[in-house]
């Protein structure tokens, strides 16, 4: 587990998901080059952020889960100069990202700490499916952190790959997160659980559900149509979400986007 000691500091993480890579930086998915969205975010991060805490990598980074496309957003993540963790999202294999990596690897960590807060990553990947599911062992750990955090009168933020709420695209449902009664059951028994983000919706998404913010985020490759029942490619551009965590609990949020450039599209794609 990683730790930084700074009680009353506000701290500041940058969450950035689905870009959806592949082993050659040139091939395009539905149109878009992903590398080119990554590496434009990338540089939007580095233009408005000063100080950052935190890389939160909530999954999809590769879409042919090869070890080229993990070194190669492992190398532009690193451009960054902050502290990371990756999860895998249903495109990644998680054991390719452990070789990209190295096992040993901080950003395969569960948790970090960061002053008052705790930020627990989930692992939500079903192998070979598209939709997402808490394993037994994730949701004992899951357990055992919060129970942890509590004890240390922490704040926390969980992240994860899959939405655990639903959204208003409705083709979208099926492949969310499944089985949520227990997830729900055990960060319901905790007060101090403010934010869950997630990736998989390439979308800006919140609502709050008892008292706790469920953040959906942009990709940094495609974006969905938020409003769509079925596959449909949204125009908006490829950004990032920030947060800022405060040491009385608050959290302020928002998302920022590439400006003043139009990405190559297929939009009438009906999936991929």
């Amino acid at each position: 587990m990683a730790s930084q000691d700074s009680s009353q500091a506000i701290h500041r993480l940058i969450q950035i998901t689905d870009s959806h890579l592949f082993a050659d930086e040139n091939t395009e998915l539905v149109g878009m080059n992903c590398q080119e969205g990554l590496t434009d975010v990338v540089e939007l991060v580095k233009e408005h952020e000063d100080q950052i805490d935190a890389v939160l990598c909530t999954g999809d980074i590769a879409q042919d889960a090869s070890l080229l496309a993990y070194n190669r957003f492992a190398e532009k993540i690193d451009e960054l100069r902050s502290p990371q963790l990756w999860i895998p999202g249903n495109h990644d294999i998680p054991g390719r990202m452990q070789e990209a990596l190295g096992t040993e690897h901080p950003a395969l960590n569960h948790t970090l700490r960061l002053g008052k807060w705790g930020v627990v990553m989930l692992n939500s990947c079903v192998e070979g499916c598209i939709y997402g599911k808490l394993s037994e062992s994730e949701l004992e750990m899951l357990a055992k952190e919060l129970k942890l955090l509590h004890q240390e009168e922490r704040y926390v933020l969980l992240a994860v790959h899959h939405n655990p709420v639903p959204v208003n695209a409705e083709w979208l449902q099926n492949h969310s997160m499944q089985e949520t009664e227990e997830f729900f059951r055990i960060i319901d028994a905790y007060d101090n659980i403010k934010a869950v983000i997630f990736g998989h919706i390439h979308q800006d998404f919140k609502i709050v559900r008892n008292n706790v913010l469920m953040l959906g985020a942009p990709s940094t490759s495609i974006q969905f149509h938020p409003e769509h029942d079925y596959f449909s490619l949204d125009k908006e551009n490829p950004g990032y979400r920030w947060l800022s965590l405060h040491p009385n609990g608050q959290i302020a949020t928002g998302v920022r986007r590439v400006v003043g450039k139009i990405y190559k599209l297929d939009l009438s794609s009906k999936g991929y």
